[in-house]
């Protein structure tokens, strides 16, 4: 049984590293479209999106934070030099070289302040760094 189109040859291969979660959804919507092979699904989905683009949109670009109401912006530039007075703070303690504790908790506090005004989860203190 031949495969594909008559006449041309995919030369190129791409691999996606998947999630457990990732790839049980991505075979779930494989097994509703009816197709067999997951390289022949993934390859449809991405043409139709792109087939279908609005002008000027950009399928799969980097998503950022939702820009932020002025008041929401004024509160994030404040926490912002906020963190950078505490940022001095923590230099001159450096120079005695020890971080006081409490100041170690409200840089993390200001962070986590800032994170939360932009709409992203905050850290935990367990979190890497």
């Amino acid at each position: 049984m031949a495969r594909g189109t008559p006449g041309s040859k995919r030369g190129h291969t791409v691999s996606v590293r998947l999630s457990d979660e990732e790839r049980e959804r991505w075979e779930s919507a494989r097994g509703e479209s009816g197709r067999r092979e997951m390289g022949a699904w993934v390859r449809a989905v991405v043409e139709d999106v792109l087939a279908d683009r609005a002008e000027g949109e950009t399928p799969g670009a980097e998503k950022g934070p939702a820009p932020l109401p002025p008041i929401n912006q004024d509160a994030y530039d404040e926490l912002c030099r906020i963190g950078a007075n505490l940022n001095q703070l923590v230099r001159y303690t450096h120079q005695d070289g020890q971080l006081h504790a409490a100041v170690e908790a409200a840089l993390f506090e200001v962070g986590n302040a800032a994170l939360a005004v932009r709409g992203i989860e905050p850290m935990r203190a367990t979190d890497p760094e």
